[in-house]
């Protein structure tokens, strides 16, 4: 079984803790599909990702493509804190993150499975959300797997079923909730979770990097019914 996640944003508890939950459930590879950075000013996730070693692929999100290219936005910067964040990587974290497509084909006995961050027509910024016409996707994948928008969903469109795995540490529609998918190569057989990722959050903020006001905001929305399976593990 594959475990897909994305979206850490620096928030390497809840990476972590994903994983963890990913493995209980049976997953023993990982496809991340980007932002390992932004936001919260920290290398763990990368730290995280290099320590998994060859069980993990990944792909470049938009927030690598900024952090390596050094175009640095002044005016949200304060948000982003990308130099903050490439100032804690090594250089073999900013080696292995340098490495890292923009996008991942993969053939499984369940079909072709096309990975990427934003979507099928711009892999790295393109935001799907539930509701995108995915009519616009001329594909011949079996599979879309895609982050970014940090809404989760499952939807088919003709032969082809597009997943937005959501975010694992720094969920839009509820911040308490982080997504996060398994795939099962064989049959082809996809779960949603959603799993409590409070007190992981609350470990990634006591570092001593300020965090800017509109990204704890986006921690305390809330939905009434978020979308997936509701899991209950706690970390190991």
């Amino acid at each position: 079984m594959i475990g897909i996640l994305s979206d850490a944003h620096g928030n390497g508890p809840a990476f972590s803790l994903a994983i963890d939950i990913l493995r209980k459930c049976g997953a023993d590879r990982f496809v991340f599909l980007g932002d390992a950075v932004g936001y919260i000013p920290s290398g763990s996730v990368v730290e995280s990702i290099q320590e998994l070693g060859n069980s993990i692929e990944c792909i470049r999100g938009n927030h690598e493509e900024i952090m390596l290219g050094g175009n640095f936005d002044s005016a949200r910067e304060p948000i982003y804190q990308h130099e903050k964040t490439l100032a804690s990587l090594t250089e073999s974290q900013l080696a292995l993150v340098d490495k890292w497509p923009a996008q991942l084909v993969r053939e499984f006995a369940a079909g072709s499975a096309l990975f990427v961050h934003g979507s099928p027509l711009d892999p790295t910024c393109d935001y799907v959300y539930p509701d995108t016409d995915l009519s616009m996707f001329d594909v011949s994948h079996d599979f879309v797997f895609m982050g970014h928008s940090h809404y989760p969903f499952v939807r088919r469109q003709g032969r082809t079923c597009y997943v937005n795995v959501g975010s694992c540490g720094m969920p839009r529609d509820d911040g308490r909730f982080g997504a996060a998918a398994t795939f099962e190569p064989e049959s082809g057989k996809i779960c949603l979770i959603r799993f409590d990722i409070r007190e992981a959050t609350k470990e990634a903020f006591e570092s001593p990097q300020s965090i800017h006001g509109s990204v704890k905001a986006v921690y305390e929305r809330r939905s009434d019914v978020p979308f997936g399976e509701m899991v209950n593990w706690e970390k190991t």
